[in-house]
């Protein structure tokens, strides 16, 4: 463990592990646990599957890491995976996702949940500003709700303009070759149309607005931003 003079006191600096494997809207939401830290002048690393690194070209305060098994060079590591170990114990709670995650180690309860990215760096078709993106389906939704269902929805929020469907292409949808070019489109998009899926959770981080098809609560992510529309089950 290293120090260093921080006007006139030492500050250690710590190398820190954040630990989430799987889902990429989990993974961003944990994002501001590693600019917590990093604010606080530690060297944050962030241990997740690979096809969910495109998502820290957009962060500068924390770089990620490959699943491993070799921890010994961090002095603290914060394991926030619900699955397998935690998930009964999260399905018996009565916390949503976020405050549950949050409660798992000493600090979260006063960590600021904004995710922080900075722009994608890439320039998205001059027409997308008067479309209308819509993401129909996820993986998060306690019951499904049906896919042309939001699509209709986005219809009415386009009111004629065009729609762009995304999701996965076996859904015959359009489908993005990178975390970061799937948020540049988020960013530059007339209007964003999502159930609670990873898009939604990203949109806040991207955008000053967008429609929100609201799930159950335990899953439901929340954001002042959003235009909830709530659905009854």
């Amino acid at each position: 463990m290293g120090g260093r003079k921080n006007a006139g006191a030492i500050l250690y600096v710590l190398n820190i592990l954040i630990v989430y494997h799987l889902r990429l809207g989990d993974i961003a939401r944990c994002l501001p646990i590693a600019k917590h830290f990093a604010d606080q002048g530690h060297n944050v690393m962030f241990e997740c599957l690979p096809e969910y690194h495109g998502l820290f070209e957009m962060v500068d305060y924390c770089k990620p890491l490959y699943p491993q098994n070799d921890h010994s060079g961090f002095h603290r590591i914060i394991n926030l995976q619900i699955w397998p170990d935690l998930h009964e114990d999260f399905c018996a709670s009565e916390l949503g996702w976020s405050d549950y995650v949050y409660g798992l180690f000493p600090e979260g309860k006063d960590i600021d949940r904004q995710i922080v990215l900075n722009s994608p760096a890439i320039v998205t078709p001059p027409e997308l500003k008067s479309w209308v993106l819509c993401f129909p389906t996820g993986y998060s939704q306690d019951k499904k709700i049906h896919p042309a269902e939001v699509i209709q929805v986005a219809h009415q929020v386009a009111n004629g303009r065009p729609v762009l469907c995304a999701g996965k292409a076996a859904h015959g949808m359009a489908e993005f070759e990178s975390i970061e070019y799937m948020c540049a489109y988020i960013r530059d998009a007339q209007e964003v149309v999502t159930i609670n899926t990873s898009t939604s959770i990203l949109a806040s981080a991207l955008r000053k607005s967008w429609v929100h098809i609201s799930d159950s609560p335990k899953h439901d992510f929340k954001h002042p931003n959003q235009r909830r529309i709530e659905r009854k089950f």
